[in-house]
């Protein structure tokens, strides 16, 4: 395997420019760090975080009750025994009838709980683009290391055969092609910087801290499944609760149907001699007559169930459908990791071996030792490649299963 000898600071300087003096008093942000900054700084999770706040809020409002209405009335032919008209005060207060605040109570239960299920979403969501962010820089860098390798390696080269055109041991075409090597590697680079600055920007992003944020390079490894439990995922949990929502929505409705009650007191007397209080009670029920709006309101309520059970059916084939998906994709991967694990690693380490040895016995000249020293990085490459997208297909079945 290439030795490689270029220290992590200086790739994150050449990537991302920052200052020495800067750059020298931070420390590497882990993984973990940069998670719980991102939960807790992060403007978009906030926001669904202020939701949550706003429909346990809310809850209570499932108890609406009307205003009461305070009256006050005088009648002259309505007399007391003193012979005088009565001045009559009095309240009364509608209310709907009780089973219909106990559904209500239910709708604003499930709209919470439906927010909280939303939150988990984004909250899962978050972790996974923050870990991906933060694993794409490792292999950036990665790659990138291996490719100032590969530049320093073809800088010699082309040196190399300059020289030896200079005394006519080699052609021009010999250093035309050294030179188009050697700017398609600093092309390659250019690329790889542009891709990791990239990768911080959006990491900056999902973290939204002030603070500088260095991710420390470290080789990549793989990352377990964790596993393929669709009934933990968050999306089904938040279509199960929509359904129950819609249910509940549908017993308020029904429960409209119910008659309100009406309670009221009034006390009459007046100022003069003789008088006396007069209370009276009044106890009512308002029965509705038309239903055709109600009724219209149950049966949109009914199709809305059943659209509901079909979305959840739907997002459950899909979600199905996806685990499949990247299950074949991780299989593919896989089967070039083992690959790699069996056979490339040994034979990379084989030509470098050889190709130095080679080399440094005179068996072989700088062309062939710069070819070998190519195939060899270009193994490393690929390997890089393969965890980098198993590491990334795991990932998004972990998002897709895990509770």
């Amino acid at each position: 395997m290439i030795k490689l000898r270029y220290s992590f600071i200086l790739i994150v300087l050449f990537c991302l420019s920052i200052p020495l003096n800067l750059a020298g008093q931070k420390r590497g942000v882990s993984l973990e760090r940069a998670i719980q900054l991102a939960l807790k700084n992060n403007i978009e999770y906030n926001a669904y975080k202020l939701k949550v706040e706003e429909s346990k809020a809310l809850i209570p409002t499932a108890l609406t009750i009307d205003k009461a209405t305070v009256s006050y009335s005088y009648d002259s032919n309505n007399m007391a025994e003193n012979n005088h008209p009565l001045s009559i005060f009095g309240i009364e207060q509608s209310f709907s009838f009780p089973t219909l605040y106990a559904s209500q109570y239910k709708v604003t239960r499930s709209e919470s709980e439906l927010s909280k299920s939303y939150l988990e979403i984004k909250e899962k969501e978050l972790i996974k683009n923050v870990t991906r962010s933060y694993y794409e820089i490792q292999y950036q860098i990665g790659k990138l290391m291996r490719y100032r390798m590969l530049d320093t390696i073809f800088q010699n080269f082309t040196k190399n055969v300059e020289e030896r055109f200079k005394k006519g041991e080699a052609g021009s075409l010999d250093v035309i092609n050294a030179k188009a090597k050697h700017q398609q590697i600093q092309i390659v680079m250019n690329d790889i910087t542009y891709s990791t600055r990239l990768a911080y920007r959006k990491l900056r992003l999902l973290v939204n801290t002030d603070t500088l944020i260095v991710v420390p390079y470290r080789e990549i490894k793989e990352l377990q499944l964790a596993g393929t439990d669709i009934e933990s995922n968050p999306g089904m949990k938040y279509a199960k609760q929509e359904t129950e929502l819609h249910r509940n929505l549908l017993k308020v409705e029904k429960n409209r149907l119910l008659p309100d009650i009406t309670l009221g007191y009034y006390n009459g007397s007046n100022r003069f001699v003789g008088a006396k209080n007069y209370p009276s009670y009044e106890a009512g029920i308002s029965i509705p007559i038309f239903f055709v709006e109600q009724k219209a309101r149950i049966k949109g309520g009914k199709i809305g169930i059943e659209a509901s059970e079909k979305f959840e059916e739907h997002y459950k084939s899909s979600l199905i459908l996806r685990i499949e998906e990247l299950k074949g994709e991780l299989q593919k991967y896989r089967s070039h990791l083992d690959y790699y694990y069996s056979t490339g690693r040994q034979m990379s380490a084989e030509i470098e071996k050889e190709a130095r040895e080679g080399y440094a016995r005179g068996e072989i000249d700088y062309y062939r030792f710069v070819e070998s020293i190519e195939n060899v990085t270009q193994i490393e490459l690929e390997f890089l490649d393969w965890m980098f997208q198993y590491n990334n297909t795991v990932l998004e079945l972990n998002y897709l299963t895990l509770e």
